[in-house]
């Protein structure tokens, strides 16, 4: 099997790996592409990042740039079962939302905050929701509605400085997200996690990454809309976990190097076998893993050739030079 990932704060934005061989066979430098999360939806790849969704294909890339007011961090993007399966999600993380796309437009919008929005704007004295405010970051379709993973429940922006904790130590939740009369309604759906992300449902339960604690979550419905812990398995205790694709007979995890620590060591692969055996399958470099697709033999091929001659960005760093699609993997 061959995986895509998508890497931010990289020094390579795309990296195709053989699961098979146990070894990279592609990549895109960070200076010809930015990336975040990333999908395939409707003949194409779309990828995440900063204050736009980029579609690739062989013809080249467009650019859908988002609202806002903030900054939007663009997180994850992932198609939806909205519109019969046509619309597309991106997490908005700057304004704490899932930005519902419709073609190459924004349709509508779900956020946790939305009350705290709507409360700030008839001048209740509030204070304006501030950027980033839960850290809210993936997403999935979910009994009507979407689950979301967020670093907290309440805006904690203006705690950054003064309270380093506001990323750890179980604060992290899951929000089930649906609409109802144009308004959202939300609640807690699961907490206790620390930085989650990477949300999959399989199988009739969810999963996700608790990234700094390198653990690995599995949740059941409980029957009255929220969710139970089912099992965990502790996978690392050496890199930030996030990014999750179920494989055969287990899953693929990534491992981004911790950040700001010198012994994070570099980007590294994790399965997790379903006897709960961890296989380490290190990437090299330092980095950092943020999504794990299957690699799509159709379409891959033309976008490589076409990110080939794309110029660069101008971007301090550096970064390794373009790296071409060996004849093998272009059939």
């Amino acid at each position: 099997m061959r995986v895509l990932l998508g890497c931010v704060n990289s020094s390579v934005s795309l990296v195709g790996y053989d699961l098979a061989k146990r070894v990279p066979f592609w990549y895109c430098p960070g200076n010809v592409l930015r990336a975040c999360g990333i999908c395939v939806h409707q003949g194409a790849l779309w990828v995440a990042t900063d204050n736009e969704v980029q579609r690739l294909d062989a013809a080249g890339v467009t650019l859908l740039p988002l609202p806002g007011p903030h900054e939007n961090l663009a997180h994850s993007v992932k198609p939806l079962d909205f519109a019969g399966g046509a619309a597309l999600g991106v997490a908005d993380t700057g304004n704490s939302r899932v930005l519902v796309l419709g073609g190459m437009k924004a349709l509508f919008s779900l956020s946790p905050l939305e009350g705290w929005l709507e409360a700030a704007a008839q001048g209740d004295g509030r204070p304006a929701l501030p950027p980033d405010a839960i850290h809210l970051n993936d997403f999935i379709s979910w009994m009507g509605g979407l689950l979301v993973s967020a670093f907290n429940y309440q805006p904690f922006a203006g705690l950054k400085r003064d309270f380093p904790g506001w990323q750890a130590e179980g604060l992290g939740c899951l929000f089930h997200l649906r609409r109802h009369d144009g308004r959202t309604i939300a609640r807690v759906a699961a907490q206790g996690l620390d930085c989650p992300h990477s949300l999959i449902q399989w199988e009739g339960a969810v999963y996700c990454c608790s990234s700094a604690r390198g653990m690995f979550f599995r949740y059941m419905e409980d029957g009255h809309g929220g969710l139970r812990e089912d099992a965990r398995w502790p996978v690392t205790q050496s890199h930030f976990l996030r990014g999750a694709l179920r494989v055969e007979g287990g899953w693929l995890l990534g491992g981004s190097s911790r950040r700001h620590q010198e012994d994070g060591g570099g980007m590294c692969l994790f399965l997790l076998h379903d006897d709960g055996r961890v296989e380490d399958l290190p990437l090299g470099g330092p980095g950092e893993i943020y999504d794990i697709i299957p690699w799509d033999a159709a379409l891959m091929p033309g976008i490589c050739a076409m990110l080939a001659g794309r110029p660069l960005l101008d971007l301090p760093g550096d970064f390794p030079p373009r790296c071409v699609l060996a004849p093998e993997y272009a059939g």
